[in-house]
């Protein structure tokens, strides 16, 4: 094997990774954008993934939930209601979706189509900010299912 292998396959995951990007700001940043936009359908769709989640967290989770694991004493609540805390995920992402497409009508407006030249990157930081919230569910879920 040459010294160039892995400089090689580097570059090559480098240069797909790119691309896929690039699909990605293409698709919804157009005036119109995508259907699965983040804030458009794409902000629903993981509304409805984080609901699914909580759903099925709840069938495999008990009454409680431990909400906090911590080194030494603590003196506050350790464990909450399974359902309240699985229902809050879906509701911090719904509000968070419908807050982030306020704000992105609000600049449509304030900047007289300078928006639609960022539009790309704002919805990349909407898809970036759901996809975190979703994974802090996951997160939390598994936690739970491991160590709780």
């Amino acid at each position: 094997m040459s010294s160039t292998h892995p400089s090689n396959s580097l570059e090559r995951l480098v240069e797909r990774t790119q691309r896929v990007a690039g699909g990605i700001a293409a698709s919804v940043s157009s005036a119109a954008g995508g259907r699965l936009r983040p804030t458009a359908g794409g902000g629903l769709l993981a509304v409805l993934v984080s609901a699914t989640i909580s759903v099925a967290a709840a069938l495999a989770l008990g009454e409680t939930v431990r909400i906090r694991w911590s080194v030494g004493t603590y003196y506050g609540p350790e464990h909450a209601p399974a359902t309240l805390a699985l229902a809050s995920f879906p509701v911090l992402v719904a509000l968070t979706f419908l807050g982030l497409r306020a704000l992105g009508r609000g600049l449509e407006r304030a900047a007289d189509g300078e928006f639609d030249r960022v539009r790309g990157i704002y919805e990349l930081c909407v898809l970036a900010t759901l996809t975190t919230l979703v994974l802090s569910q996951v997160a939390f879920v598994a936690a739970n299912l491991l160590w709780g």
